[in-house]
């Protein structure tokens, strides 16, 4: 049985106040001593598997092979990049000019360019790729060196390390073929004019 209103004597009086010795209500001591029961057997189950590879569903719960794990992806990733052969003189100027690599570099600035360039290049906080006037120069190669290694000074990051040069060819490509289109609302002309 519960006791009630049980007022606790210390002896003293606080003002008036009274102190009452009323026991916590069961449903939250079954509340706090579960979340507490809980807590013990997520702990164990979870470092418990950081000695198997996989769980019965196939993931990985291993906390010690997730390094090794992350370090096979990435070099993965990076065998990817091994095989493609960055593109100089005229094989770039046809690299920049194949409908599949402007596809390419097309969802890739739709990703990654679109906030300073706007969405059709017109220049948004960054400059506008569609007309004849370039601050670092228009040329494919000077393109390519723009994205790749960016001009951070200007607000350009540099998309080499975190694209690889593959991809960094592709936004070339797709960048490329914005020049002479036409854009509603184009930004001011800035750079030299090519």
């Amino acid at each position: 049985m519960e006791k009630k209103d049980e007022i606790l004597d210390h002896g003293q009086d606080y003002d008036g106040i009274k102190e009452y010795d009323n026991p916590l209500p069961r449903w939250f001591l079954l509340m706090f001593y579960g979340s507490i029961l809980f807590s013990f057997a997520y702990m164990a189950y979870y470092t418990a598997k950081t000695w198997s590879i996989a769980d019965a569903s196939g993931r990985s719960a291993n906390l010690a092979w997730s390094g090794a794990r992350v370090a096979a992806e990435v070099r993965e990733a990076e065998s990817g990049h091994a095989n493609f052969v960055p593109p100089e003189g005229d094989a770039l100027l046809s690299f920049v000019r194949s409908p599949g690599n402007i596809s390419r570099g097309e969802a890739l600035f739709k990703a990654n360019c679109v906030a300073c360039h706007g969405e059709n290049g017109q220049g948004v906080v960054g400059p506008n790729l569609t007309d004849r006037f370039w601050i670092h120069g228009g040329k494919p190669e000077e393109v390519l060196l723009s994205i790749a290694q960016g001009w951070p000074g200007n607000g350009m990051p540099a998309w080499g390390a975190s694209q690889g040069p593959e991809k960094v060819h592709w936004l070339t490509a797709y960048v490329m073929s914005l020049r002479g289109r036409s854009v509603s609302n184009p930004k001011a002309p800035q750079g030299i004019e090519e």
